[in-house]
């Protein structure tokens, strides 16, 4: 699978939660070409089956990532840490959800992993390729990052 494909699913993705678990976006996301932003947090998820996999990364400055939190739950004092991984997490587990329906004809094999939330450097494995959309709300900016198998071509 091209790295296109997953990127216009995963831009379904983003639109089909636009407006409401997101904030709207202001523009258009944008691919981000300094590659993946270095030490920001945020949660990923995996999608694997037996021709394709993709690593999917929501991430932004951790008091965006609270900011968003916010939006979505309704409450604005005292979130904890737990309530932001938590909701971030089951962002971009719906976005990856979204992805897959999209592309699940070109692996029918293909599982999503439990998302989880990472602080710190990605450090993304030689032979993978990678992309990053730069998705600017009123809460802040968020990136959306895939990193794919350079393998998965069909």
């Amino acid at each position: 699978m091209q790295m296109t494909q997953w990127s216009s699913a995963l831009l379904d993705g983003i639109h089909s939660l636009e407006g409401g678990i997101l904030p709207s976006l202001v523009g258009e996301p944008e691919i981000h070409d300094e590659g993946i932003p270095a030490n920001l947090p945020g949660a990923w998820v995996g999608l694997v089956g037996d021709r394709l996999s993709l690593q999917l990364g929501l991430v932004a400055e951790f008091v965006t990532l609270e900011l968003l939190t916010a939006n979505m739950i309704g409450k604005r004092d005292n979130l904890t840490d737990l309530e932001i991984t938590d909701a971030i997490a089951e962002v971009v587990n719906v976005i990856g959800g979204v992805a897959k329906r999209m592309v699940i004809e070109a692996d029918p094999s293909l599982r999503s992993g439990l998302p989880m939330f990472l602080f710190g450097r990605l450090r993304v494995p030689t032979g993978t390729t990678s992309e990053v959309f730069r998705l600017s709300t009123a809460l802040g900016e968020l990136h959306l990052v895939s990193i794919s198998d350079s393998s998965d071509e069909l």
